[in-house]
């Protein structure tokens, strides 16, 4: 008798697949639906773009199927021993469409999972990004009272420098903190100002991205701020359609990324952390 083993892809080519005929399923159910994640400001909005109207070029790489099912396993544990409330209840306002992870008639919880090697706070553009959508929601159902849960994957490590040609290095301390799950509570009340000019944005920015998918005009939607370009364009497969000239921004999208952002504002935002 003889046992053979070799190394076969062929599983990982079916999820991958599986995988991308999901994302096809949701593109062509919401072709004329805009979600949350497709408009927050520290999302691409072209790259969303480009999604829906270059599919064959929205490959599903092994990359993704790792986040994707890192993601989902951790959101589906976290969720079933948190046992507050429903998941990815189907939600819509003025045609904007979400699905918070976790819900209940008094609380919203974000579950975010990273690689990040640092810890993330209020001056971190990834942070930024998961209060917005957090508070996205709020301002959508009306609650008050949220979370964000972010599971960190890996130990914490500390910046050491940047060589001559661009390459960064990180130490390990050995007070280093282990991978854990931080979270922080958010409250917006009822009657706050913010909601309205949340409101306002989503709105906006969701009527632009229909309109750019109405017209296949990619020109009136803003690329990623200058400050932020370097560590996340080079990487898009989506590059250098996106960065043609034929493709390029018109003066209002230009203006419309230098706009101050609402979380910038002084007094807007005040943060602690929250023991949860």
């Amino acid at each position: 008798m003889v046992i053979i083993i070799r190394k076969d892809s062929a599983f990982t080519d079916l999820l991958q697949n599986n995988l991308k005929a999901r994302y096809e399923k949701r593109r062509r159910s919401v072709e004329d639906s805009v979600h949350v994640s497709d408009i927050l400001p520290s999302t691409c909005i072209r790259k969303q773009y480009f999604s829906r109207k270059n599919p064959e070029m929205d490959e599903i790489s092994n990359e993704s199927l790792q986040h994707f099912l890192r993601g989902e396993s951790s959101e589906a544990a976290i969720t079933s021993l948190a046992d507050l409330g429903v998941s990815q209840k189907d939600l819509e306002m003025d045609g904007l469409i979400a699905h918070p992870d976790i819900m209940n008639e008094d609380l919203i919880v974000e579950l975010k999972d990273t690689l990040s090697n640092k810890r993330l706070n209020i001056n971190d553009h990834q942070f930024k990004s998961y209060l917005r959508q957090l508070l996205y929601y709020l301002v959508i159902t009306g609650i008050e009272k949220g979370i964000i849960s972010i599971r960190y994957n890996n130990r914490e490590l500390r910046w050491l420098k940047t060589d001559s040609e661009g390459n960064d290095y990180f130490i390990r301390p050995k007070n280093s903190r282990a991978p854990e799950i931080e979270s922080w509570s958010v409250f917006l009340p009822k009657d706050d100002i913010a909601r309205e000019l949340l409101k306002n944005e989503m709105i906006r920015r969701k009527t632009l991205f229909q309109r750019s998918l109405r017209e296949s005009n990619i020109s009136i939607l803003p690329r990623l701020r200058e400050d932020v370009r370097s560590s996340k364009c080079p990487w898009c497969k989506f590059y250098d359609i996106c960065m043609d000239k034929e493709n390029d921004e018109t003066s209002d999208a230009r203006e419309m990324v230098k706009e101050i952002d609402l979380l910038d504002i002084s007094g807007f935002v005040d943060f602690k952390p929250f023991n949860f």
